[in-house]
């Protein structure tokens, strides 16, 4: 059978994966935090195991992680088996890593240190399949997505010609502001179409602030920045993410706004 063969579903209208969940816990009463954890070591034991753990989502971090290419398409399988959302890390904004890492299987991607409206456009458009021509409008977001990975459905359980057909708006795309030049441009990065998350990343921001990272709870310039983050998310409406250590700093954060 050929994948042309396959028949597509136009008409299924359910979000999945992590949309799904985020949809869920926002809509909830009382509203629900969503919390996933990292792994940053190969293994598709590991992985497993995390997600078995009771997370909303596992992150599979290729960024400052020690997983390569193969590593990733094991960890990413082991997670979304367990029917958690498998969500990737990838080092840069660049096209073949953004379609190296959605042909896994995984959910979404978090890109790290986005820091202008062009790449965020940009990123949307690597992560997106173009839309078809029949269908197509004015405001809708159309990629450059290549079609090939047998493994990208599966990580959602469902066809190929199903994927195709829903994965532009399935595949949760977050962004990292972590900079002083993406602080500066969140407002206008979180009204980016196809963006659904502002995720701050306090360490590195911190550090762009010219401020020692692990003191970032402390600093009142940098909690402030956080405050800017959120507030820009909420105002675009997009969904809003911080990393935290504790679960205090989980609490704290989901009170605060985050999701």
């Amino acid at each position: 059978m050929s994948k042309s063969s396959i028949p597509v579903s136009a008409t299924k209208d359910e979000r999945l994966g992590l949309h799904k969940v985020m949809a869920d816990a926002v809509n909830s009463n009382p509203r629900k935090p969503v919390v996933g954890s990292w792994v940053m070591l190969p293994g598709a034991s590991l992985a497993r195991m995390t997600a078995q753990m009771g997370y909303d989502f596992v992150l599979v971090d290729c960024e400052h992680g020690d997983i390569a290419d193969a590593a990733m398409h094991t960890s990413v399988g082991a997670i979304s088996a367990q029917g958690v959302s498998p969500i990737v890390r990838i080092p840069a904004p660049e096209n073949w890593l953004v379609k190296r890492t959605l042909d896994t299987g995984a959910h979404g991607i978090l890109c790290p240190m986005m820091s202008t409206v062009e790449d965020a456009r940009a990123l949307v458009s690597y992560a997106k399949f173009p839309a078809l021509k029949d269908k197509r409008t004015a405001d809708m977001v159309s990629g450059v997505r290549g079609v090939g990975s047998p493994f990208a459905p599966a990580g959602f359980g469902i066809g190929m010609g199903e994927y195709i057909a829903t994965a532009n708006r399935n595949v949760f795309i977050a962004v990292q502001i972590e900079t002083v030049e993406g602080l500066s441009n969140c407002e206008e990065i979180a009204k980016v179409d196809g963006i659904d998350m502002l995720f701050v990343g306090p360490n590195d921001l911190a550090s762009s602030m010219g401020y020692p990272p692990p003191e970032h709870p402390n600093i009142p310039e940098v909690q402030e920045a956080i405050k800017r983050v959120l507030a820009a998310a909420k105002a675009a409406g997009k969904y809003a993410g911080m990393f935290c250590t504790t679960a205090e700093q989980v609490q704290a954060r989901f009170e605060q706004g985050c999701e």
